[in-house]
């Protein structure tokens, strides 16, 4: 009887693909493990995702080989995978690649090694059952560790893949990935078995070396020294540092046997230090509280999701440890998600000092080849807290029992540049559905969505309404900038005597209101912190002709470029085009070339001015583009070698230094104007954030904001840190506009070089989907606001539907897919991109 498996491949093509299982592949065939297989004229790596007992198709080609001994994909991660296909209406074969580290989803290398002495019997037994098998053995013990693909060449097993993977299962052969792109594979290091050294030996050697040799006789006294001592086992390579010693003298010793190495695998983690250990942390009683509820419901071990709504400080982080605590107790295992811009080291060492080396941290940031080994450790179960951003909620681990959201609004969790755009909160409640794991979701400022969901009993809703150790929420400040601006200048202009106001034309507005600049001045002669938030980098948004108005524009994107002062060059923000600024305008010769809008840089070089003697480090995107930058900045803020902490978002979300008590925010206007639904919401939450960096200590803190609109209800809210007053008005303004969460949005993209097929194909998926438009709304098609990204142009089409027409949102699916599908034949070099519930429309 032929047996079949349905296979994923990360081709782009949304369908799965049947093959036939050679009988001798047939044991190890299950759903989750890799394998080769011919696609067109080449032979590729998928993933079963099934097993199907029968098959319609005429002609089905043989899986080539299994790579692996055991699934690399759990069946609830396989479940998993399938909802975000059907969900995200994107290619199983893509979302497979997602839930894996770069290189196991493509044709990786594999190396083979031998595992067990020359002489073991079971090598003798695997040559008499295989004569092919025999030369494997032989080839490897000949030539060491080989490539899987060598061995099939030169013993001629065409199903050596199993082979291997029998063997490995035996304990006969151990074998490693080789990733392709940056060379990412088990890292092993030699160390020196110290207890394996012989003294008489190495003293015979000492006496028999030559004058000349020098370095041989410091190096052979100083192992001398260490077999006298007390460790056990040296790492090679440092003891050569140590010792000053290049390989060229060690390599005789080595080959005589004299040097006892044994070569073990070692982890590729950053070290993050860990936290000073305290006493034993005692909850308050709302701490408490919520707590014991999330304790209940690992007990039930069933699927269960909670909004944590705690304000800033009140110790929600200390909630999620405990809760971890009784989850590990128990031998289960969790994953904590935290967005990207918030994974600072200062929250890893907070979670070292609980669970000490169980703990492992991934992050984009890292190399290919780390990433590989926390992906490795987490399926071994040799780690039991996964953390990292929105791509951890695909962690292996085993046993799954809780997955914390940490800042659930953030809206990098959304994936928005590539296929699958999934959103990794949602991703990370339905995986706690299928792995009967408990969710938390945490936020000061929850989603207008997830706070609705709790509204109605699909979340259950847990609070923190007060800060701990009786902390009270930073007084808030709004400056209207309109008015000082005015006011600044009229004051400047009466200074002057009437005959030189002529000069006036030449002034320059600060970016620091007068009130800020007298906190700022007073928090640094009182020795305490401050942290200020503009959240644009750069030194200045554009570059203007006074003359023609001519605005210096990316020649790739419809976007200004950015004037950045620290190399003194033009950036485009969105495809990276650099240039050197013209010295006269492009458009009419003219030399009035003026820098507006705020960056970074410019608040910086106004601080250095006002404030000459006051430490400052600033943390951006350019500030902390090398490894390690983040780390370096924080502890300096935090040590006290900084007064001031300047940056973006970067600077919101995640601290907790107890001797701030200033927040001043430059410019709140900066995300409330766009033109976006949520730009209120996402004001409002950013805003909340960054003041709750202020007072989180006995020490009182402070909170000034700049804007030139302060009447507006996003500001109103702030100053009383009434999230509740503003969902309510957020809500009520939603339904009357047919927005999530009373609605679901799809967002159709064509993207492309050729501007007119661009338009074209928009306007043919426009009307197929307007000719079907019930049960939904269709706006557009039309140019994108930002209507050309690296040398893209871009058009959009906004599908909204009603949640009561279309709960599970399977009807609106089957709609787009069913115009998009009609519209790909004409889709010569056109992209259309498909993403379900946008985080933003721009």
């Amino acid at each position: 009887m032929p047996h079949y498996a349905d296979v994923a491949i990360p081709t782009g093509v949304d369908k799965t693909f049947t093959y036939l299982i050679p009988d001798p592949l047939v044991p190890a065939a299950r759903a989750g493990v890799r394998v080769l297989v011919p696609f067109g004229k080449k032979t590729i790596v998928g993933i079963i995702v099934s097993l199907p007992a029968s098959t319609n198709l005429p002609h089905v080609r043989p899986i080539t080989d299994i790579l692996d001994a055991s699934p690399v994909l759990q069946d609830h991660l396989l479940q998993l995978c399938s909802w975000m296909s059907h969900y995200y209406m994107a290619p199983m074969g893509d979302i497979v690649r997602a839930a894996m580290p770069a290189g196991l989803g493509q044709s990786s290398k594999r190396r083979v090694s031998l595992n067990v002495p020359t002489d073991d019997p079971r090598l003798a037994d695997a040559r008499k059952r295989s004569p092919k098998r025999g030369k494997l053995f032989d080839l490897l013990i000949a030539q060491g560790p080989m490539l899987a693909t060598e061995l099939r060449k030169r013993t001629g097993l065409s199903t050596i893949h199993a082979v291997i993977a029998e063997l490995e299962r035996e304990g006969i052969l151990t074998t490693e990935e080789i990733i392709p792109g940056p060379k990412a594979r088990v890292k092993v290091r030699e160390f020196i078995a110290v207890d394996g050294l012989d003294r008489d030996t190495l003293q015979n050697a000492i006496d028999a070396l030559p004058a000349r040799q020098k370095k041989a006789r410091e190096f052979l006294t100083a192992l001398l020294a260490l077999a006298a001592g007390s460790d056990r086992e040296v790492a090679l390579l440092d003891f050569m540092k140590r010792t000053r010693t290049p390989s060229t003298t060690i390599k005789p010793f080595l080959a005589q046997g004299m040097i006892p190495v044994v070569r073990r695998e070692v982890t590729r983690q950053q070290d993050y230090g860990t936290e000073a250990k305290t006493l034993a942390i005692r909850l308050n009683p709302a701490q408490e509280a919520v707590r014991a509820r999330i304790a209940g419901a690992l007990d039930q071990h069933t699927s269960h999701t909670f909004l944590l709504h705690g304000v800033t400080g009140s110790g929600k982080t200390q909630v999620y440890i405990e809760a971890i605590k009784q989850c590990v107790h128990a031998g289960r295992t969790a994953i904590v998600l935290v967005p990207e811009i918030s994974l600072t080291p200062q929250i890893v060492r907070r979670f070292k000092s609980h669970f000490g080396d169980s703990v492992l941290v991934v992050h984009s940031r890292m190399s290919a080849g780390e990433r590989y080994d926390v992906w490795r450790l987490a399926l071994s179960g040799a780690c039991r807290v996964v953390i990292g951003p929105r791509s951890a909620v695909f962690a292996p681990v085993q046993n799954l029992g809780l997955i914390v959201v940490d800042e659930e609004h953030e809206a990098s969790y959304k994936q928005y540049d590539a296929t699958p755009r999934y959103h990794a909160r949602d991703v990370a409640i339905m995986r706690g559905r299928y792995a009967g794991a408990v969710v938390v979701l945490g936020s000061a400022t929850p989603s207008v969505e997830s706070f609705a969901n709790a509204r109605s009993g699909k979340f259950e809703l847990l609070s923190l309404p007060d800060r701990i150790d009786d902390a009270v929420m930073p007084a808030v400040r709004v400056i209207d900038m309109t008015r000082e601006r005015k006011q600044v200048y009229t004051a400047a202009k009466e200074a002057l005597p009437y005959d030189q106001r002529g000069k006036m034309k030449e002034f320059k507005h600060s970016s620091l209101s007068r009130v800020l600049q007298e906190k700022i001045a007073d928090r640094i002669a009182r020795k305490e912190g401050i942290i200020l938030l503009q959240n644009r980098r750069g030194f200045a948004p554009f570059v203007e002709c006074q003359e023609c108005g001519h605005v210096e524009m990316c020649d790739n994107c419809h976007v200004s470029m950015t004037y950045h002062a620290t190399k003194k060059h033009l950036r485009c923000h969105y495809c990276g085009l650099v240039r050197r600024p013209a010295l006269l305008c492009p458009g009419c010769g003219g030399a009035d070339l003026r820098m507006h809008g705020i960056g970074t840089q410019r608040v910086e070089e106004e601080l250095l001015t006002l404030f000459p003697d006051a430490r400052i480090v600033r943390m951006d995107l350019d500030t902390t583009a090398r490894r390690g930058a983040h780390d370096r900045i924080l502890r300096q803020f935090g040590d006290r070698q900084a007064d001031i902490l300047l940056g973006t978002q970067m600077v919101a979300k995640g601290l907790d230094f107890p001797h701030v008590t200033l927040v001043g925010v430059i410019s709140a206007d900066t995300q409330m104007l766009l033109p976006d639904f949520r730009s209120s919401e996402r004001t409002f939450q950013l805003l909340t954030q960054v003041a709750g960096r202020a007072g989180r200590s006995s020490l009182q803190g402070e909170v000034i904001v700049q804007t030139s609109q302060p009447g507006h209800r996003t500001l109103v809210h702030l100053v009383d840190h009434d999230y509740l007053a503003f969902f309510e008005e957020e809500i009520k303004e939603r339904e009357e506009l047919s927005y999530p969460p009373f609605s679901r949005l799809g967002l159709v993209e064509t993207r492309g070089e050729n501007e007119e097929e661009v338009r074209t194909l928009a306007e043919r998926i426009g009307a197929a989907l307007h000719h079907n438009a019930p049960p939904f709304q269709v706006l557009g098609p039309a140019p994108a606001v930002i209507g050309k990204i690296n040398k893209n142009f871009r058009w959009h089409i906004v599908v909204k539907t009603s949640k009561t027409i279309d709960p599970s949102g399977s009807l609106t699916n089957a709609r787009l897919r069913q115009a998009v599908d009609a519209a790909q034949s004409a889709a010569r070099t056109t992209h259309i991109i498909v993403d379900i519930d946008p985080a933003g429309i721009m």
